[in-house]
């Protein structure tokens, strides 16, 4: 179990590696976060967004329910909120048993353990084959789909299957869709408005971070039922998502032109850093493989933490995943980054005592 007390460690600490490596900043290549490096361009804000509290009825929600295509919606100061503030308020609450169960499908976004271990909830890491076997045990199922760092998509008729067997125990399921964006179609969430009754006991966390670029303005959102989107509007507090960052999303979320050429856009760059990474680890190993989504790779590699530092020494930030035992890419965002990235793999020599690819 991991210490209470610490923090956990993100990808994005650019800041960090210029010390750490004494490379200046601007000769970084940073693919640490699985962020669109071409986000969704910001237009100039109007000056008096500034000078105004936020307000609620400015059309963001209307944006959201649009482009969602659901009506049950909060918007949070980023899905990290509610990661956060969740556990809490099923335990204040009463939603769940004292002393719950809560079954993650690991490895995933380690924030999620992190914060039920807060309230001191019994953790069971499972794969998605273990689920069925394991969901009686279980008082909350939380997944992330598609899944980071492996790029796993479940099925929605297997995610319902799960919340209906939940829910009969009066267990409840929460889906982090992160990453879904660019494969919308696999969502959960058309088969809410089909049947709101689903929505008794699925949460689901949205994020305008990734397939949109704009992690900085900190602002996601949950669908869920009306109890969980009230408990969560009020220990979140009021002002919770800032002025200019409401704007900005309410004209991301409808510029849907842009939307759709981005998804094209990101298809086409998954497939050449794909291609680019297949060429470096196939001279590691012929049977290695990669899975990710359109916004990330990744490959397991037992010597996974070697290969980051050589990759930092030349000035590539990757993700080292928790365990060790893998590198999570980025896509690089201009010509001369997939440039830089292939200059930097080709530079690596591959010493088959030294790099190995993990069993998966």
């Amino acid at each position: 179990m991991r210490d209470n007390q610490a923090i956990l460690k993100h990808g994005g600490r650019l800041n960090e590696a210029v010390k750490k490596y004494a490379i200046e900043k601007d000769a970084w290549l940073d693919l640490s976060t699985g962020i669109n490096p071409n986000s969704w361009p910001v237009p100039d804000i109007p000056a008096e967004i500034y000078r105004r509290l936020p307000e609620t009825d400015d059309g963001l929600l209307e944006a959201a329910q649009s482009y969602y295509q659901v009506q049950h919606l909060l918007a949070v100061s980023g899905s990290q909120v509610a990661i956060q503030l969740l556990p809490e308020i099923f335990q204040r609450y009463g939603l769940i048993a004292n002393n719950p169960t809560i079954g993650i499908i690991s490895p995933c976004y380690g924030e999620h353990e992190y914060q039920w271990q807060k309230q001191k909830c019994v953790i069971k890491h499972l794969t998605s084959v273990m689920v069925q076997e394991s969901i009686d045990q279980l008082d909350v199922l939380i997944l992330v789909n598609p899944n980071n760092p492996s790029g796993e998509i479940l099925a929605a008729e297997t995610v319902l299957a799960w919340q209906q067997q939940l829910k009969k125990k009066q267990g409840f399921i929460i889906i982090d869709e992160a990453f879904m964006d660019s494969t919308g179609e696999l969502s959960i969430l058309p088969h809410i408005n089909s049947n709101n009754t689903i929505l008794d006991n699925l949460i689901v966390l949205r994020s305008v971070g990734k397939f949109f670029g704009l992690a900085g303005v900190r602002c996601g959102f949950v669908i869920a039922s009306a109890r969980i989107l009230a408990l969560l509007e009020y220990h979140q507090g009021p002002w919770s998502v800032s002025g200019p960052a409401r704007w900005i999303v309410k004209k991301a979320l409808s510029d849907k032109n842009w939307i759709k050429e981005n998804s094209q856009y990101l298809e086409i760059q998954s497939q050449q850093l794909e291609a680019m990474l297949a060429k470096f680890f196939n001279r590691l190993d012929e049977t290695s493989t990669i899975s990710g989504t359109h916004l990330f790779k990744t490959v397991c590699l037992e010597a996974a933490a070697c290969l980051y530092q050589e990759l930092a020494q030349r000035g590539v930030l990757v993700r080292l995943l928790d365990n060790e035992k893998g590198l999570r890419f980025g896509l690089p965002g201009t010509k001369k980054q997939w440039q830089q990235l292939a200059k930097v793999l080709d530079t690596i020599t591959v010493n088959e005592s030294t790099y190995s690819v993990a069993s998966s």
